[in-house]
Formats: C-alpha cells, sequence, structure tokens
C-alpha cells in the first residue's frame, strides 16, 4: 500500500475474510477503501475485481505477496497501458504479482492452475488466444514461503 499511496493513484483493496475488516482498517487506516472479495476460487475473486472498474477504466491486479514492489514499478505500468491493452509482471516461481488492463478479460481468470508453476505460462497462452497484445514489467519475486522470504532478504 505504500507504494500505492506513493503513486498518487487511488487504490482499493480486496480482502477475506469477511471478519478481516477492522484488521485491515487499522492495517491500513480508515482512508483506504476497502471491499469484501467475491466469494469462490482465486481466479472468481480476481475477476469480480477486475470487473469492478468502470468501463473504460484501467484496472491493476497488484499480489500483497510482493515486497519489491515499488512506485516507479506502479507508475511505469500505468504508463505502459497507455500502450498496451495488458500489462503482466512475471514472478519466478511461475505466477505473476501484478496484471493489468483496459480491456475486460472474462476468461483469463476461470480454470487457472492457480497455486502452480503454471500460472504465468498459461496466463500468457491465453492473452495470446484472446488476440491480445501485451507487455511485462521485470521479473519480481513474490513471497509464500520463510525460504522466499529469506531469498528476498526480509528474513535472517
Amino acid at each position: 500500500m505504500a507504494a500505492v499511496r506513493a503513486t498518487g493513484h487511488s487504490a482499493t483493496v480486496w480482502y477475506a475474510p469477511a471478519d478481516a475488516g477492522p484488521e485491515m482498517i487499522r492495517w491500513l487506516g480508515q482512508d483506504a477503501d476497502l471491499r469484501l472479495q467475491a466469494s469462490g476460487d482465486l481466479g472468481a475473486r480476481l475477476a469480480a475485481a477486475a470487473r469492478s472498474a468502470a468501463e473504460g477504466d484501467l484496472w491493476i491486479l497488484v499480489a500483497g505477496d510482493c515486497p519489491g514492489l515499488t512506485a516507479s514499478d506502479l507508475d511505469h505500468m500505468v504508463a505502459l497501458l497507455d500502450q498496451w491493452p495488458v500489462v503482466l509482471g512475471p514472478a519466478p516461481d511461475g505466477g505473476y504479482y501484478l496484471l493489468g488492463g483496459r480491456v475486460p478479460l472474462p476468461d483469463l481468470f476461470s480454470d487457472m492452475p492457480w497455486g502452480t508453476n503454471r500460472v504465468l505460462d498459461e496466463t500468457r497462452r491465453r492473452l495470446q488466444s484472446l488476440g491480445l497484445e501485451w507487455t511485462e514489467l521485470p521479473l519480481l519475486r513474490t513471497v509464500h514461503t520463510a525460504a522466499d522470504a529469506r531469498a528476498a532478504g526480509l528474513l535472517t
């Protein structure tokens, strides 16, 4: 959130579970735009968040597990969305830390092999099959385990 706030862009934080609202307010502050995630698997929740953007507005889905993401990265991504319909931020584990677009992508999120090292390749394949061009940001590490946190320099 610090990176997002530093850009000056607005953001909506989609959270779960439902009873986490008070903790999210304590963590992010009263001014955070907080919304409860839709029900369903990760794909259904991501699709609902992306659909919430007004028609024609850009949407950016940012993973909460990418501590290396900076305000500069986000500003660069927004600038890229002026030239590309989709921007993807790949992670070395085979997933992605960021996905943004100016076009709806209803088929991108369903039946995805979430939690595997095939998500990034499958996302690229689907974008290609939809006839969409995209560009990618630099590879950034996401943190899922203590080993990931050590590799990212967050733990010793």
